[in-house]
């Protein structure tokens, strides 16, 4: 009887041996499964922190069982939740190095072209172009294709951007034959996908760009034969598509089909501020500057209608708050999940050493923790649902939120690229006013603040302006301005002549006439005499014959400062905008003879109104003539640099700043 005893105790503890050794590994192996499945779902919903949590749990598990092509997979699927640069290069040391062990050339491949893009991010060129070289050729020697393709193509678009950057002609033709060979490649694999479709925009996209910068037609026809071997129709790349048909269109000077293709594009009509940007660009381009000039208006309009940005801040981070606390539930949930799971595999365990004896014991146990677990899974499964219903309300309006806010920060600097081109630039400045400085400070991304500067024969003329209102108002009266300056002063140089035409234009844009015709409001009523525009703007126009050694002013509000030796002489400016006024008396030009070596100085409101730092006095005019007579005898960059570390001192931080500024010096 003792003998069976100890032969049953026996055939026990090697059956809990046994047992144990299964279950462990196959724990393992779910584990494995599910910690990878729940990382990349957290992926794709941009949780990186949870991605990044489950990414780890999966190699610790492939770390023990030692499963190195596991881990190799790992390290490189987890890099794209890696913050740090720093802790994504050394993990993709790890997958190099494991990569090297095991001999795997695809992987050691497709690590280098990983090496590649990291580099390329950082802005080290070089070493980025050698990670690159080296994927290539190991991908040709593991004769993996498709990762060759995919190592051609993104060397490719390095050297279109290095190219880019360095102007170089040489670098863009290493761009255009990266892009050939990674579209053969894809072609000759039999592959249709996104990534061949890259490769031919990406020729497309180059040699065009190359022919917008040399002129030569030949290019673009080019671009057009391997633009049309693009088949891919996903939203990404039909945007990019249309953009670089649209380019081949206005360099093929075809204005009128770039905008029949424009008028029927769906992707551009549901985009306003693209639409009408692409618009005005054409009009302009074809000399129909009127109907240019209505896109420009609707283009500003859709920026100003949809200014909410400081809501959208507001919103982001009361969703960022939500997100975390969602995900935190989340997470929570998984551990119960996790620690029901375990307490149900130990139970196993037990039965499994107990069963010859507890048969009957067993079936209870079972079917009571069965039930128990239903419940608890309904239980979970409507938590779950209820979270994922809420996530995805969040998830819908941080979306919205982060789409507006880009939108209009993308509209906002769009318009000041459209400002910036039509100030005069400061080559051109240069030429007329060898010795200049101009001191030129926006209160916001869009000025209301603006210069002139041209040359018609032995007169030079200059104009410094200050508009109603900053920032997308001021920049719109800014537009305004200059697109009308550009023909009054091609017509008439004198500048009291400048500013009573220049007024003419403004009153009869702004329809500011009490007899002019006026827009109707929403519901069908034109606008009364009290709602129009009495918007303007002050200027100082000179011009500076240096032949004849003589300077004649016009101002409107806005003074102009001549310092010869030790004398300050201030030529005032008529009391009145250039705009509707109670008094419309023509402005008054004053001449002057000029010596040389004498300094002219021309400025807007916005320095000299300017408020200290945590007090209510301004800076004021006379303080500002006395610092130009301070330094006018140094050279015109000093006296840029000193009068913006003065106004800086002055006004303290940025968020400080009450106004536009500009200041413009002129040495005779």
């Amino acid at each position: 009887m003792a003998s069976i005893v100890r032969i049953i105790i026996c055939f026990a503890a090697l059956l809990t041996v046994s047992a144990k050794n299964v279950v462990a590994q196959s724990d393992g192996q779910n584990k494995l499964k599910f910690f990878i499945q729940k990382a990349n779902e957290y992926y794709e919903k941009e949780q990186d922190d949870s991605a990044r949590f489950y990414y780890n749990k999966a190699l610790e598990i492939s770390e023990k069982a030692k499963d190195t092509a596991t881990m190799i997979r790992l390290f490189i699927a987890s890099l794209e939740v890696l913050e740090a640069a720093d802790a994504r290069l050394n993990q993709l040391d790890k997958a190099l190095k494991m990569s090297e062990q095991i001999k795997d050339t695809a992987n050691l491949a497709n690590c280098y072209r990983i090496f590649g893009v990291i580099m390329q991010d950082l802005g080290y060129d070089q070493t980025a172009e050698e990670n690159y070289q080296k994927a290539a050729e190991l991908s040709r020697l593991a004769h993996n294709h498709t990762i060759q393709a995919i190592v051609f193509c993104q060397l490719g678009y390095f050297y279109g951007g290095l190219a880019e950057k360095r102007h170089s002609d040489e670098i863009n033709l290493k761009a255009i034959d990266c892009l050939r060979k990674s579209a053969h490649l894809f072609d000759s694999l039999g592959i249709v996908n996104a990534a061949r479709d890259q490769a031919y925009l990406g020729l497309a996209g180059t040699l065009l760009g190359i022919s917008e910068g040399t002129g030569d037609i030949r290019y673009a026809d080019s671009c057009y034969h391997y633009f049309q071997k693009v088949e891919n129709s996903s939203t990404i790349l039909s945007s990019v598509k249309s953009d670089i048909y649209i380019r081949y269109l206005i360099q093929r000077k075809q204005y009128r089909k770039a905008l029949d293709f424009i008028s029927a594009d769906s992707l551009l009509q549901k985009d306003p501020s693209d639409y009408h940007k692409k618009m005005h660009k054409i009009y302009s381009l074809m000399g129909d500057y009127r109907t240019a000039y209505g896109h420009l208006l609707q283009y500003i309009d859709f920026l100003t209608q949809n200014n909410v940005e400081e809501n959208a801040r507001f919103m982001a981070k009361v969703e960022a708050d939500r997100a975390a606390e969602v995900e935190r539930v989340q997470r929570e949930a998984d551990r119960q999940v996790f620690e029901a799971d375990e307490k149900r595999m130990h139970t196993t365990i037990v039965a499994l050493v107990f069963g010859l004896a507890l048969v009957l014991l067993l079936v209870v146990f079972v079917v009571r923790m069965l039930h128990i677990k239903h419940k608890a899974n309904a239980e979970l499964a409507a938590k779950n649902t209820l979270l994922e219903e809420q996530k995805n309300e969040i998830v819908a309006q941080r979306d919205t939120i982060e789409a507006q806010r880009d939108e209009i920060q993308a509209s906002i600097n769009y318009a000041r690229r459209i400002q910036r081109s039509l100030l005069t630039p400061a080559e051109t400045i240069s030429q007329i006013f060898p010795d200049h400085f101009l001191l030129y400070k926006p209160r916001n991304v869009v000025s209301g603040d603006y210069y002139w500067v041209g040359q018609f024969g032995d007169n030079k003329v200059c104009i410094v302006a200050d508009c109603t209102g900053h920032g997308v108002p001021g920049g719109f009266m800014s537009v305004l301005g200059m697109t009308n300056l550009n023909y009054i002063v091609s017509q008439n140089v004198s500048p009291d002549a400048i500013l009573n035409r220049l007024r003419e234009a403004i009153i009869a844009n702004l329809r500011q006439n009490d007899d002019a015709p006026t827009a109707l409001h929403d519901d069908g009523e034109p606008d009364s005499a009290i709602d129009r525009s009495t918007d303007g703007m002050d200027a100082a126009v000179y011009v500076v014959n240096e032949r004849q050694m003589t300077l004649t002013f016009a101002g409107a509000n806005n003074p102009l400062v001549l310092i010869r030796g030790n004398e300050v002489q201030l030529l005032k400016a008529n009391k009145m905008p250039v705009g509707i006024y109670a008094r419309l008396n023509p402005f008054v030009s004053t001449t002057v003879e000029l010596q040389h070596g004498d300094c002219i100085y021309t400025y807007s409101d916005g320095y000299q109104d300017q408020f200290g730092n945590g007090t209510d006095h301004k800076f004021m005019g006379k303080r500002l003539r006395e610092l130009l007579l301070e330094i006018h005898q140094r050279p015109m960059a000093e006296q840029k640099e000193i009068l913006n570390r003065t106004y800086e001192e002055w006004r303290g931080p940025a968020s400080n700043q009450t106004d536009d500024v500009v200041v413009m010096g002129v040495r005779v």
